[in-house]
């Protein structure tokens, strides 16, 4: 019993020193990607990064809405937020092989099949052409347009 006890102990130190080691280590939980760069000029938005706080904080409101989507039957398996590196990277290669956003430079970041849109584009016309065919891709529920109107050089 006393060899147990102590095994028990080891693990347990092991695992908080595993967790405290990377307690602060930046954290992506949203994928986040760049789908055209054809405005050199435009500055890349940083991706979603979260301290180890900041994640724990957010914990809770992302559980409820698992567990929310789940009893009302709105979401399949795994959740709300399951399939978002799946749709991030169609919709990026969506935008990436359609030549009238070429000369933009757009990165896109999802959450629970929300996508939000950021960088810059040529022109309000491309601003909205860009969102209006991400807005029809699959599995796209929703879209935060965060672009911006830039000529480039």
């Amino acid at each position: 019993m006393k060899i147990e006890w102590q095994c028990g102990v080891a693990v347990a130190a092991l695992l908080l020193a595993s967790a405290h080691a990377t307690a602060d280590e930046p954290i992506q939980l949203d994928p986040f990607a760049q789908a055209t760069g054809g405005d050199a000029s435009c500055v890349a938005p940083k991706p979603p990064i979260l301290t180890a706080d900041e994640a724990r904080s957010i914990a809770h409101a992302r559980a409820e809405r698992g567990t929310r989507c789940g009893m009302d039957g709105t979401c399949e398996p795994g959740g709300a937020y399951h399939r978002d590196p799946e749709v991030n990277a169609q919709v990026r290669d969506a935008i990436a092989g359609d030549k009238r956003f070429a000369n933009a430079s757009i990165w896109l970041t999802t959450t629970r099949k929300w996508v939000t849109l950021e960088g810059c584009v040529r022109s309000t016309a491309q601003r909205r052409a860009v969102v209006a065919f991400v807005k029809k891709q699959p599995n796209v529920e929703r879209v935060f347009d965060e672009l911006k109107v830039s000529r480039g050089k």
